[in-house]
């Protein structure tokens, strides 16, 4: 096993409806170290904060022994989307993705994890596409300049016009960026129909730049993260796979429902589940 016990990120992602204050102590309880930080209310909803609230939270982490890795805002429940047939919307996305990025500069944090945007169901999704390329080549060159790397996972088409490992593969050769790359989500990959090898042929092993850590239920359409072992994943091989290219970077544990009143123990049981199986 070549994946390494420091690769492990912690997340704020079941404590959602916990305080920012309860939810730092208990990760720092956990060991703290490398963490994940969903950009939510009531932690740090981008669009309600700016510099002073930055400052203030990155002294908060590292008061706790947390340092984030990668920063993913509320894009699912909010109206986050670069895609947008509404203008007006499409810009404010991207605004917020903007805000994003300098957050993550200032929080030297080197990864940002954002969805390429989506369409209604009921259009063709080849405008959507290019809505996004525009929208991504732009935030790609805004990411240069700080030097932070946007990565973007596959998902439902409810999520994102990425609804494979082979699109996302084609909007980075699009937009052609160093700073724009690929990543796994373990339960989006039975989501899109896909299993983790043909993603990481199609995203090549030096595209794959982020892992989101979960088991799931295969024939569940709803995207519902569960604690290791309480899905049927086979997440065994999925970390074989990830050893295979010898992947370097962080493995997030990401889950939030249905584990609301019980996010100490989602995320103690996740990650001694992992600690059991990666190498020291």
């Amino acid at each position: 096993m070549n994946l390494k016990k420091s690769q492990i990120a912690l997340s704020n992602f079941p404590y959602y409806k916990h305080s920012l204050e309860y939810t730092l102590n208990a990760l720092e309880k956990l060991g703290g170290g490398a963490m994940e930080l969903y950009a939510c209310d009531p932690h740090f909803h981008v669009d309600d904060c700016g510099l002073p609230e930055v400052m203030a939270l990155k002294k908060k982490l590292k008061s706790h022994g947390l340092y984030p890795i990668c920063i993913t805002p509320e894009q699912c429940m909010y109206p986050v989307n670069i895609a947008s047939p509404n203008p007006v919307r499409r810009k404010a996305s991207v605004d917020t993705y903007v805000r994003v990025l300098q957050y993550a500069n200032e929080l030297e944090v080197p990864k940002v994890q954002f969805h390429a945007g989506f369409t209604t169901l009921d259009h063709e999704p080849d405008e959507a596409w290019q809505r996004s390329a525009d929208s991504l080549h732009y935030l790609a060159d805004i990411a240069e300049g700080y030097g932070v790397t946007i990565v973007m996972e596959s998902a439902p088409a409810i999520y994102t016009v990425l609804t494979s490992s082979e699109k996302s593969a084609k909007m980075i050769r699009e937009i052609n960026s160093p700073n724009l790359k690929g990543m796994i989500d373990t339960l989006c990959l039975p989501r899109c129909n896909e299993d983790i090898d043909t993603a990481i042929a199609n995203l090549g092993a030096d595209g794959v730049k982020h892992f989101h850590f979960s088991d799931g239920m295969k024939e569940e359409q709803a995207c519902t993260h569960l604690v290791p072992g309480e899905g049927n994943l086979d997440l065994e091989h999925y970390l074989e796979a990830m050893s295979d290219i010898h992947y370097t970077g962080y493995i997030t544990i990401e889950m939030i429902s249905p584990y609301e009143y019980r996010p100490d123990y989602a995320m103690k049981t996740s990650r001694e589940w992992l600690l059991e199986r990666l190498s020291d």
